[in-house]
């Protein structure tokens, strides 16, 4: 029970990896909000939360809204009493490109403000907080794709190496003021985001042709993780529980791969 009187927020939390960041969290003994615009999803996981025997708030956010995002602050303050941790998960991606000049202009004002200007403002509008108290762990959801450069994904790609780079900023200033400031970069999970990519490929790619999407996943996976087998939501969730523990107290401004080896 690293997380036993903390409350944590994660955006993004009503499915997928966002999902598995929130149960890991309350299993490890975290009060949890989840800020979504999907309210029902995000309700489920909250009933979730509740059956752990912890606190959970839903709180409907427009992360690209700065008055949204102090509304959330605000009432999680109001109704879990504090804010400890700050998961930034919530994170969308583009139509594949590849060339990069499928991308559009409405591509990439989208996914720069879903993926970077939201952490942004999340992080702006919780540093005051955090200064005050002297304490905080803030965690930025990023991705491989922003190390390795992925023509398949530009504007995603881009952004989470944005997200990488701020984290860092974030990180150097706030750690004076007793603050911990770090990403974490998803490999290959077999999420909607996933399966969209996967159906792009069998349509467009020969080599492809005759496999369902599930099967191009699992033939990446193969082909590109050294551990060969794919990461899952919890995975990623017990990673953000070890930043957000007393455990990584002097770990701050890193971005920490969860990909079975795909980097490397």
């Amino acid at each position: 029970m690293r997380l036993t009187g903390k409350v944590a927020i994660v955006t993004g939390g009503a499915m997928g990896i966002g999902r598995g960041i929130v149960l890991c969290m309350a299993k490890e003994g975290a009060d949890v909000a989840i800020a979504d615009l999907q309210v029902e999803p995000a309700g489920k996981v909250a009933d979730e939360v509740k059956a752990l025997g912890r606190k959970a708030v839903v709180v409907k956010t427009d992360v690209t809204k700065e008055a949204d995002i102090q509304a959330l602050f605000d009432r999680v303050k109001r109704e879990l009493g504090r804010i400890d941790v700050l998961v930034n998960n919530a994170g969308v991606s583009s139509k594949p490109g590849l060339p990069f000049t499928n991308n559009t202009e409405a591509d990439w004002d989208r996914v720069y403000a879903v993926n970077v200007k939201s952490v942004f403002l999340t992080c702006k509008a919780i540093a005051p907080y955090f200064i005050e108290r002297k304490a905080g762990r803030i965690i930025n959801i990023a991705s491989i794709a922003g190390t390795m450069n992925s023509p398949v994904m530009p504007p995603y790609s881009v952004s989470k190496m944005g997200v990488i780079t701020f984290t860092k900023i974030v990180a150097k200033e706030l750690a004076p003021h007793g603050i911990n400031v770090n990403a974490i970069c998803p490999g290959i999970l077999w999420t909607a985001f996933w399966q969209e990519l996967a159906e792009h490929m069998v349509k467009t790619n020969p080599q492809f042709a005759a496999m369902t999407p599930r099967q191009v996943f699992e033939s990446r996976v193969n082909a590109v993780i050294p551990m060969k087998r794919e990461q899952t939501p919890e995975d990623i969730g017990w990673a953000a529980v070890f930043l957000a523990s007393d455990e990584a107290r002097n770990v701050t401004g890193q971005a920490l791969h969860v990909d079975g080896g795909v980097v490397m």
